[in-house]
């Protein structure tokens, strides 16, 4: 070899050499965001997680194992500190070749039983998209679909670890097992209730055969009243109650590839458009929605997966910089043209922000949010353009538990429906309801066959329940 060829050869080796060394001293006791230590981890890792990202649950609700819960939203868009514990010890569970499914009925006594987490999602998801996730789970005992997840976490290293995956109408349940490790034990012992003043019961552990399937969990309070503060909302491209061009655009921005105020006009009805060749942004100051188009070619046929358009929608609410409430998913759609639609609504301290009918008509939109996705992108975003916050002082009450939400929506069933005994709960739940007048207390929502009824959680006001759309 020429003596160039053996120098060539060392130059190359002493810059790599330094690029590691300047890496090192660089990244001190961040070497996850080294090169070399990432792709030296990459071959010699164990696979314990999915080997994609994860669906976050709608909420969840976090139990010792003494028969209370605690119930969460996520805290941030696509994020969630606990529930990525939760999906690691997932995984691990999953990871495992070992691990052999059982399918049985579900028996939530003995699921709920010990410390656990419970992940519920507010739609059906089909367990072979999910499931499809974990290449190296192999299994002919997946349920069709499921809106549950319950990992139950090892204590200690080597103890068995069990995550059942239900589905909430027909109560079919598959087990897994595998022996905790890391990140079981770890969840073991992230899973400790703060005491927040509002406790949970399960209604499937009090009961073997509930006619209340959707909702699992219920507060309940040992002594009324409870005292809480109502919502305030802040119109986030408003200034002084005028439309601000200067916070809109602060925002609109970020949906352009270059943007300029030259692409933009308001018309006489006081609509904000900005828009190019490819994109247009528009808002409307009556209705306070932001809308966001895309333009291009979406001719394909591409499937987006379930996992991927959830991500792809969380990173793209990024470009939103003015929502500043927290968010979680309430439903998924698949429509005929092979669109993937995403619905979010707003939570505030751990409870769902409800529009009323009226205010959904008048916003064009069932959900606080849309997001349109075709071929991988997003075609097509919608929000009702609010932020909410808790006001300082605790001025209202709750002295109306669910049994008796349950006691009136019941009755007025009966009245204005018909006449007969209700075999199908759909649905109880607590929640702050939004509606045109600007009211923004808690109210129970009771959901009986098909029809939805508004319970105020004041017993001095008026208690009859009446139908959401009101």
């Amino acid at each position: 070899m020429k003596l160039y060829k053996i120098m060539n050869f060392v130059i190359v080796a002493l810059v790599i050499t330094a690029i590691y060394q300047t890496g090192e001293l660089w990244l001190e006791g961040t070497n996850g965001h080294n090169f070399f230590y990432a792709l030296t981890n990459y071959f010699t890792s164990d696979k314990q997680g999915a080997d994609g990202d994860v669906l976050l649950a709608t909420r969840y609700a976090v139990g010792e194992g003494e028969g209370t819960f605690s119930v969460y939203y996520p805290d941030e868009v696509g994020n969630s500190a606990m529930l990525d514990m939760a999906n690691r010890a997932l995984g691990e569970i999953l990871s495992q070749k070992e691990t052999v499914p059982q399918k049985s009925t579900a028996d939530w006594k003995e699921i709920l039983a010990n410390r656990c987490i419970v992940m519920q999602y507010d739609f059906m998801i089909a367990s072979e998209e999910y499931l499809a996730n974990y290449k190296e789970l192999k299994t002919n005992q997946k349920l069709e679909q499921f809106d549950y997840i319950t990992i139950v976490p090892a204590k200690r290293s080597g103890e068995e670890s069990l995550a059942y995956f239900v589905n909430s109408e027909t109560n079919e349940c598959v087990l897994f097992r595998g022996e905790g490790s890391g990140a079981s034990t770890a969840l073991y012992e992230a899973l400790t209730t703060e005491d927040s003043g509002m406790l949970y019961v399960s209604t499937g552990q009090r009961t073997s055969a509930s006619v209340l399937w959707r909702n699992m969990f219920l507060p309940q309070w040992a002594r009324l009243p409870y005292q809480y503060a109502a919502l305030e909302r802040e119109f986030v491209f408003e200034k002084d109650g005028e439309p601000s061009r200067a916070t809109l655009e602060n925002t609109v921005k970020n949906f352009f590839r270059n943007f300029s105020v030259d692409w933009s006009e308001r018309n006489e009805d006081g609509i904000y458009t900005f828009s190019d060749s490819e994109t247009v942004v528009k808002y409307y100051p009556e209705e306070k929605v932001l809308e966001y188009y895309s333009y291009e070619n979406y001719a394909g046929d591409a499937r987006t997966g379930l996992l991927e358009g959830y991500q792809i929608c969380c990173n793209f609410l990024k470009n939103d910089n003015s929502l500043q409430t927290d968010i979680y998913l309430a439903d998924i759609e698949r429509t005929i043209n092979n669109e993937v639609i995403y619905y979010f609504d707003y939570a505030v301290d751990d409870l769902p922000v409800n529009l009323s009918q009226s205010l959904r008509d008048r916003i064009g939109s069932s959900h606080a949010i849309e997001v349109t996705l075709r071929n991988q992108a997003v075609k097509e975003y919608r929000r009702y353009a609010v932020n909410f916050r808790q006001m300082a002082e605790k001025n209202e009450r709750i002295n109306v538990q669910f049994i008796d939400a349950l006691d009136d929506a019941n009755k007025t069933y009966k009245a204005i429906v018909e006449e007969k005994d209700i075999t199908d709960v759909k649905n109880i739940s607590l929640g702050y309801h939004v509606d045109l007048t600007g009211s923004m207390r808690l109210k129970w929502f009771v959901t009986l066959y098909e029809y939805t009824f508004v319970v105020d959680t004041d017993q001095e006001k008026e208690l009859t329940g009446v139908a959401a759309g009101e």
